[in-house]
């Protein structure tokens, strides 16, 4: 269990809390990471290509972390899928997101935050956007093609 509490306020931290600023640390390091990862094996890889950052990251939110998701960008899911997932990431949503948080005065009070999203848009600027969505919608027809059904075990 966490030991920061959600209900202690701080209007120094990124989030209001101690506990969601520590949850939003983790979502921008996991989405470095991610980045770092994508074009590094874009990078290294000639022609195919699995990884994309439109939807590629999913996350199941709770009523805490999904407000971070969203002031960092990330979409709510539209539909249903095998990992039940709450939150998507959206490439536009995201570098609007990150780039104001990288201009804003309140997250700056947050130590390293303005940094981690300068290396965010960084990132995402290296991006090909028309091809990531290509490989976004190549992706949803796999998934549509797919006969999974979450609920097959509940009896």
């Amino acid at each position: 269990r966490c030991t920061l509490k959600k209900e202690n306020t701080n209007p120094d931290c990124d989030g209001g809390s101690e506990h969601c600023e520590a949850i939003g640390v983790c979502i921008d390091e996991l989405v470095i990471s991610y980045l770092q990862n994508y074009l590094e094996t874009e990078s290294n890889t000639v022609g195919e290509q699995t990884l994309h950052f439109d939807g590629g990251i999913r996350f199941r939110g709770t009523l805490f972390s999904g407000k971070l998701l969203e002031a960092r960008g990330f979409r709510e899911a539209n539909q249903l899928s095998a990992d039940m997932h709450s939150h998507e990431s959206e490439f536009d949503g995201a570098l609007s997101k990150y780039a104001e948080r990288s201009t804003s005065t309140d997250v700056s009070k947050s130590p390293g935050a303005r940094d981690r999203s300068l290396k965010i848009v960084s990132l995402l600027s290296k991006i090909d956007r028309d091809e990531d969505k290509k490989k976004d919608g190549e992706d949803e027809e796999e998934e549509e093609d797919s006969d999974y059904d979450p609920w097959a075990s509940v009896k």
